[in-house]
């Protein structure tokens, strides 16, 4: 059975977490390059390099040994001239130099961390996502995006044309299933249908298409969203309907809720009825981030799982 996931970094990563534990399974993970934020954000200004981070999160995700080449790949400084710095997109970055390609550089990471699948950015061409407010107003780039909370996007694009991958038009075009997400809608998600060549791909192919809902609505791109308004952006820059709506029914601790309101983040509310394409599950997983806050996640084997029972 061949998966591709498309998305980002938290969200897709937590995803293959699961999945790698699954045999007969061809994982292929295509990942956004439009991230401009931290210890990415700055080697993309410096270098001129594609932005590392995410996928270095998938890559971790899929390793073999995530106790120890896993755990040196997410080592964050936090001090001195490198503090924000994670050894894992310093070693993207110097790789990307050295082999002249961060496609391969991605491939050689790979063969180090023993991976199970494949991470393949979805453009090799340096992108910044643009959105448009209902309000007209504009943001230039992921981390501007972020910064502004609490409007609606009207629409998203690239600041320039930017080609397909070659390997992740082939992971598309050669799926038995394409699972979008879990992840932000735009900066994760739709930011990859924007790259010339996606939907294309995604057209020839037979895979039959699942979209994995965020658990949390975000403040600077889906406030106060409901899960139809997820699936209906989602279609719109698709251009073609989803085969497969997932989305977790999960009771959140009402001081972790609090918390996430006070932050303009709510649970996205299940508004799709007699809709044979939804499926509903808990899902959730509260975890410790590294900031000592608790975090609501996706639990990866019951994700995981989940789709692989569904599919099976």
């Amino acid at each position: 059975m061949n998966l591709t996931v498309v998305g980002g970094g938290t969200g897709v990563s937590t995803l293959l977490r699961g999945l790698k534990y699954f045999n007969n399974i061809d994982l292929k993970a295509i990942i956004a390059v439009t991230d401009e934020g931290g210890s990415s954000g700055v080697l993309r200004k410096e270098y001129k390099v594609l932005p590392p981070g995410d996928v270095r999160n998938n890559l971790v995700a899929l390793a073999k040994d995530e106790e120890i080449l896993g755990q040196l790949f997410s080592y964050r400084f936090k001090d001195g001239f490198l503090a924000g710095h994670n050894v894992g997109n310093i070693v993207l970055t110097a790789l990307t130099k050295i082999l002249g390609s961060f496609t391969k550089a991605i491939e050689y990471a790979s063969e180090v961390l023993a991976i199970n699948g494949k991470v393949i950015p979805i453009s090799e061409d340096l992108i910044r996502l643009v959105a448009e407010y209902e309000d007209g107003t504009k943001a230039f780039g992921e981390s501007e995006i972020m910064k502004i909370t609490k409007k609606r996007i009207k629409k998203v694009y690239l600041n320039k044309d930017a080609k397909i991958n070659l390997d992740a038009q082939k992971a598309l075009v050669n799926a038995d299933y394409i699972l979008l997400g879990p992840g932000s809608l735009y900066t994760s998600i739709i930011t990859n249908f924007l790259v010339d060549g996606f939907k294309e791909a995604v057209n020839y192919s037979n895979a039959k298409i699942i979209y994995i809902s965020n658990l949390m609505t975000q403040p600077s791109e889906s406030y106060n969203f409901t899960l139809f308004d997820h699936v209906s952006v989602i279609e719109r820059y698709l251009e073609k309907k989803v085969d497969m709506i997932i989305a977790s029914r999960s009771n959140i601790p009402e001081y972790i809720l609090e918390r996430y309101e006070n932050e303009g983040s709510t649970p996205v509310k299940i508004d799709i009825e007699n809709d044979e394409r939804l499926i509903l599950d808990d899902l959730l997983e509260v975890k410790i981030d590294s900031d000592g806050k608790e975090k609501i996640r996706h639990n990866s084997m019951k994700l995981a799982s989940l789709i692989i029972s569904l599919l099976r």
